[in-house]
């Protein structure tokens, strides 16, 4: 009888962290918290909305709108920071920070807006990327900011825009052009050239660098001097 309660209890012993790693693998990944706010920010999450606070943990699916002079800063579990500028819309489409190297994968969705990344010290053991309908960028131990534009914003053509301030940083537009940005340069992904039947002229690629600094799409904000 004693024999029988003590395998009993081994027994329930043992399935407790296969029942708590159930429980992990059932949960929705929690890999990025909210470390500050300004203004009126919100996360959508499901059929649910409600508004974004410090110490809000995030979930992959969750999707971020910023309203006009509205920032959120947020921390990732492998210590990136990333800034997300006024009237912005993004979604944390995947978040895979654990696990093995191979399965690790960060992939942000910019619908509309802009922000700023810095690469954590882990970042370089998982591949990190960011999407819009013009572009897909790929880092390498990076701090980027990355502006995407449904409209022109003075004379500049509506499209993806993506400038390099330390590391490397890769653009890949929608026409398979692929674009290697270094510190400094800034490149543009956007719609692929329209021309004429029987055109034989060269056609302009879809992604490319550009020459002269676009100053009025990237804007510096008000959360910058907290992601160091």
């Amino acid at each position: 009888m004693i024999k029988l309660l003590s395998s009993t209890r081994l027994k329930c012993r043992d399935a407790l962290p296969l029942a708590a790693l159930a429980l992990a693998l059932a949960l929705p990944a929690q890999a990025a918290r909210v470390l500050a706010v300004t203004g009126e920010v919100t996360v959508q999450r499901g059929d649910v909305r409600m508004p974004l606070a410090v110490g809000t943990q995030l979930e992959q699916g969750d999707e971020l709108l910023s309203n006009d002079d509205s920032e959120a800063l947020l921390r990732f579990d492998d210590g990136a920071r990333m800034a997300l500028r006024p009237d912005s819309a993004i979604q944390l489409k995947e978040l895979r920070l654990k696990g093995p190297v191979s399965k690790r994968q960060k992939t942000i969705a910019i619908v509309k807006g802009g922000l700023r990344y810095i690469s954590g010290k882990a970042t370089r053991r998982q591949r990190v990327s960011f999407a819009s309908n013009t572009a897909t960028i790929g880092i390498r131990g990076t701090d980027i900011e990355i502006s995407v534009t449904p409209e022109s914003v003075n004379d500049a053509p509506t499209g993806t825009y993506l400038k390099v301030n330390t590391g490397a940083a890769t653009l890949l537009a929608v026409d398979g052009t692929q674009v290697s940005v270094d510190p400094g340069q800034v490149a543009f992904g956007g719609e692929p050239e329209l021309v004429p039947r029987g055109f034989t002229g060269k056609r302009r690629p879809a992604g490319r660098k550009l020459e002269t600094t676009v100053g009025s799409v990237f804007k510096s904000g008000a959360l910058d001097k907290l992601m160091r």
